[in-house]
């Protein structure tokens, strides 16, 4: 059998494929049972709606009993959710069941990583999240590309999209998921340390020093994924670029996002965590400005490659910043607080851009998140100088292999 980080990866890559297929059929399936554009921002705003509320509770189980249940739980909750998506009625239950889908993510996130902390050593903890953010890239290049594939196959008697037969496929994948989440060892090493220890409550961890930056560092980053994805469409449109280049631009920014987790291990034996940090942002702040400026592919190509490489080591260093913030015994708690930010981002950004939009064109889009890339490269750095922390200081030593 594979090493338990092997098995947690192949779920990973298994789960948060399903998932980001599935949310791209149900818009589809929103329209088939007679939606509108409204509605189907109304369905995929269910997606956030429960993660909002909940994820820092998932957190503290964790931090109290280990990882097992909740990724366990949380795949199983998917693979219903998705099931019931594929044979959802009514927009109602359509809704319902993203709901219950967003419910499950942040479960096997909370899971996943709570599971990446309790299977590598605290010195390895930026490399096993490197690889899982990896395994999450990777799913999400795959899961997409086959939903078109499985929805190019056939349509409804009415005209409309067939959504069901894809949507099934992605239930059975998370469920295929699920024995490898099961095989994963039920005794964490860390659970009986974070049980006895008193747990901080959010206003607490809130405060801890560091915190309020890295979790700012983090969403901007999440937000920028989004933004990228929704509008380089429309601005590629507004400039004449066809729907091939357009496509081709956003795949790149994925592609460098991957390589970069992938020569993560490579990249912290000769730079610090804290070096990292400070230059994600202020690298990428004139790439995500030029993105609203320029019409030119090659251009957007060159920028869109250098967001892709930094934004995707920003990811695993800004949760081993989180952590490093908390206490011990609250480390999976503050990654929850990380995901609750992340969720209100996603909510929230989205909607100033697109009124940005409507009034100053698409491009602004990009000049506002080039304006936040910009505040957060200041705050970074102006927190990791006042309020330094050992472990992000110096390149990570090379040790044996974890299993």
């Amino acid at each position: 059998m594979p090493a338990p980080l092997v098995r947690l990866f192949i779920a990973t890559v298994l789960i948060n494929g399903a998932y980001d297929a599935a949310r791209v059929a149900i818009s589809y399936r929103v329209l088939a049972l007679g939606g509108d554009a409204v509605a189907v921002g109304l369905v995929a705003s269910s997606f956030a709606l429960l993660p909002m509320l909940v994820a820092l509770s998932f957190g503290r189980l964790v931090d109290r009993r280990g990882s097992w249940g909740v990724l366990g739980a949380g795949a199983a909750v998917s693979a219903a959710a998705v099931a019931l998506a594929a044979v959802s009625p009514t927009i109602a239950v359509l809704a319902a069941a993203n709901a219950a889908m967003g419910l499950g993510q942040v479960m096997t996130l909370i899971g996943a990583q709570g599971f990446v902390m309790e299977l590598t050593e605290r010195s390895r903890h930026v490399n096993g999240f490197a690889m899982f953010t990896l395994a999450v890239s990777v799913g999400q290049t795959l899961g997409t590309p086959a939903m078109g594939l499985l929805l190019r196959s056939g349509r409804g008697d009415d005209g409309t999209v067939a959504t069901g037969p894809g949507l099934a496929v992605m239930a059975v994948a998370i469920a295929v998921a699920l024995p490898f989440c099961l095989s994963l060892p039920r005794n964490a090493r860390r659970s009986g340390q974070a049980s006895r220890a008193a747990a901080a409550s959010m206003p607490a961890l809130v405060r801890r020093t560091g915190m309020v930056p890295s979790i700012f560092a983090a969403l901007i980053v999440v937000t920028g994924f989004d933004l990228i994805t929704a509008y380089m469409p429309v601005v590629g449109e507004s400039v004449g670029l066809s729907a091939l280049t357009v496509s081709l631009l956003v795949a790149t920014r994925s592609i460098f996002s991957m390589i970069s987790r992938a020569a993560m291990p490579l990249v912290l034996r000769r730079a610090s965590q804290r070096a990292i940090l400070i230059a994600s942002p202020v690298v990428t702040t004139p790439a995500v400005l030029v993105l609203g400026l320029s019409g030119e592919a090659a251009v957007l190509w060159g920028c869109l490659a250098v967001i892709g490489f930094f934004w995707g080591m920003n990811q695993p260093v800004t949760m081993n910043w989180v952590t490093a913030a908390a206490p011990s015994g609250d480390r999976a708690a503050a990654l929850s607080l990380r995901l609750t930010g992340n969720r209100a981002a996603q909510v929230l950004i989205p909607l100033g851009a697109g009124a940005l939009a409507g009034v100053a064109g698409p491009g602004s889009v990009f000049l506002l998140s080039g304006a936040l890339t910009a505040t957060s490269a200041v705050t970074t750095t102006t927190s990791l100088h006042r309020h330094p922390f050992a472990e992000l200081d110096s390149p990570t030593p090379r040790t044996r292999r974890d299993t």
